[in-house]
């Protein structure tokens, strides 16, 4: 039944997912992957505007990025480990106690909005997966994963787009039910986009690699790049899901 009801909301939202060939058209500059601010002032969210005061150490402010189209469905997890807790809003929580990496410590909770069907051990194990790689941001910073949001300072969720528009809504960013986005809190990832993927990329396992990895990058401060080159690995800050520009889709901030 849940799976029924999760194909549901997602076949509903794809039909209302607008062409990605152009940036979204709102009344503030672009933010991120095409996302617009909705409110005045916006929060700046990259590298193309002004930087906001930073709310934490680890915290640059609100940014939103944009993920490919493709049409599917979110679909249940496999088998897992149940998660340990519960957050106060219901989504399901993976157990901490991963950690890697070296430096200043950023911790990080990994959460499942029930409504996907997803695994949240599975996603976390996934997140694990971009976070702690030589390539990652573990090669400059202790990346520690906790069950406690309370801890967190950023909160890895993915969610129904509806939810995600709330989310980033919050930070004055229009996702527009197909984007994601670091709203100063949140880590908040569209499961449209999970499930699916994203154009030019060679797999969705790729594009994970590169969603968390590039949001998480918002969080510890990265603002976006363009493509150095023709043919040149995508550096990881790029706004890859709005075109890779002539260079190849990557996940990786340190992919050499």
């Amino acid at each position: 039944m849940r799976r029924t009801l999760a194909l549901g909301l997602i076949a509903g939202v794809v039909l209302a997912v607008p062409a990605l060939t152009g940036p979204v058209v709102g009344d503030g500059a672009p933010l991120g992957d095409d996302a617009v601010a909705v409110a005045a002032p916006a929060p700046a969210a990259d590298a193309d505007g002004p930087a906001p005061a930073p709310t934490t150490p680890h915290d640059p402010g609100p940014v939103a990025d944009a993920g490919g189209a493709a049409a599917g469905g979110i679909g249940p997890g496999g088998a897992g480990t149940a998660p340990t807790a519960t957050s106060p809003e219901g989504h399901l929580i993976a157990p901490g106690g991963a950690a890697a990496g070296t430096g200043p410590v950023l911790r990080y909770s990994v959460e499942v909005d029930p409504v996907t069907g997803l695994d949240p051990v599975e996603v976390a194990a996934i997140a694990e997966t971009a976070l702690g790689d030589v390539r990652s941001w573990a090669r400059i910073r202790r990346l520690v994963r906790t069950d406690d949001p309370a801890t967190a300072d950023a909160r890895l969720l993915v969610a129904p787009p509806a939810v995600v528009d709330a989310l980033c809504a919050e930070a004055g960013l229009n996702t527009a039910g197909v984007y994601s986005c670091w709203n100063g809190r949140f880590v908040a990832l569209n499961a449209l986009r999970w499930t699916t993927g994203a154009f030019g990329f060679p797999d969705v396992a790729t594009y994970r690699l590169y969603l968390v990895n590039h949001e998480v990058g918002h969080v510890l401060g990265r603002g976006h790049v363009g493509c150095p080159a023709d043919g040149a690995v995508a550096p990881l800050m790029m706004q890859q899901t709005k075109g890779l520009g002539g260079c190849v889709a990557n996940g990786w901030p340190f992919p050499g």
